[in-house]
Order: structure tokens, then C-alpha cells, then sequence
């Protein structure tokens, strides 16, 4: 499976399907985050994670890019209330690990 396939599986069995328990299966214990709101390592994404979820967003990627060890992934992004936003995650992928990870988010997004 490539880096890519392996991103876009994530964005299906862990943000769409709002999963925990598949986390792991994709992202690196020592995983580095870019993200301020979020801590570092599996933990803090997982603790991330469990306040995001309660968000019950739905995420549309648009299109993904692999370069090398990096997937960039442009996504729409709607959430049950019905705000949306658009963002763009980048991560870098070891042994088919999700190891560190950059996005950009742009609120009240209108798609």
C-alpha cells in the first residue's frame, strides 16, 4: 500500500467513521504534532481526538499528494451544525506509520 492509500484509509476508518480503536493501527507511538491544539505523541492525538469526534464532522478529501515520505490531503470538512471548513493536513509516513503531521485551517469556509 502506498503513503497515500494508507492516508486516505485513515481519513475513511478513523475521521469519517469517528473510530479510536483504529488509531493505533496508523500513527506512531513517538508521532510528532505541528498542531498547537493538540499534544504530542499517540496519546495526545487520541485526546485530540476524542473532543474532535464530538464535533460528528464529516471529512470529503478533495485530492491527495504524495511526495516521497509526505502526503499532503486538501479536505472539506462540515460539521453537524453545519459550519464548514477547509483543511490541509500534511503528514510524513516511516515503515507505513504516520509519524508527524502539519495542517492549516481555515474556518467558515464556504464550498
Amino acid at each position: 500500500m502506498t503513503n497515500k492509500e494508507i492516508v486516505l484509509r485513515f481519513f475513511d476508518e478513523v475521521f469519517n467513521a469517528h473510530d479510536l480503536t483504529k488509531v493505533g493501527e496508523y500513527v506512531r507511538k513517538d508521532y510528532i504534532q505541528h498542531n498547537p491544539q493538540a499534544a504530542q505523541g499517540l496519546d495526545g492525538l487520541l485526546e485530540f481526538l476524542k473532543g474532535f469526534f464530538q464535533l460528528e464532522a464529516r471529512h470529503d478529501v478533495q485530492f491527495a499528494l504524495e511526495d516521497g515520505d509526505k502526503v499532503a490531503v486538501y479536505v472539506y470538512v462540515t460539521f453537524k451544525d453545519g459550519s464548514k471548513a477547509i483543511v490541509t493536513d500534511i503528514f510524513r509516513l516511516e515503515d507505513g506509520m504516520m509519524v508527524e503531521h502539519w495542517d492549516s485551517v481555515q474556518r467558515n469556509a464556504s464550498f
